[in-house]
């Protein structure tokens, strides 16, 4: 990976869609920290992930499944019609392959569980922006995606 994500050297932009201010804030740290990684808006429930994604139009979105007023699985189908040139992540506690099937079968490019390490999700981003749907082989354990 070169140091700019995207050849025209323009940052990935991420939206974070997750109820846990300490979350959000974590993420909102590894993302910004990151050469050519930056976060453009947050969201604590899925009408706000959808709100955000439409006036954001990010090109990745990390998106929880756990949030209130909207799962973030209820709102996965709006959130892409909000932002259709978004890659989603599905960023979640939830360790089931069922969701992670239904996740992906709504479009999500990538489930990841929390428990995956800041390296793993930020080279899960860059995948994905770059319009890749296969983990690298380290992070293929921790992170299901749709396409290979």
């Amino acid at each position: 990976m070169t140091d700019e994500p995207w050849a025209n050297g323009r940052a990935i932009d991420v939206l974070i869609c997750d109820d846990v201010a300490g979350i959000r804030a974590l993420l909102r740290r590894l993302v910004n920290d990151q050469k050519g990684l930056c976060v453009v808006g947050e969201a604590s429930d899925g009408d706000e992930a959808v709100a955000q994604a439409r006036k954001h139009q990010p090109d990745v979105i990390l998106l929880d499944l756990a949030m209130p007023h909207r799962s973030g699985l209820d709102a996965l189908v709006e959130v892409r019609q909000a932002a259709p040139n978004a890659q989603v992540i599905v960023l979640s506690g939830f360790a089931s392959s069922t969701i992670a099937a239904e996740a992906l079968g709504l479009g999500a490019a990538c489930y990841i569980e929390k428990g995956a390490s800041p390296g793993e999700i930020v080279r899960a981003i860059e995948h994905v922006a770059l319009g890749n749907h296969a983990p690298s082989p380290a992070t293929a354990h921790r992170i299901t995606t749709m396409r290979s």
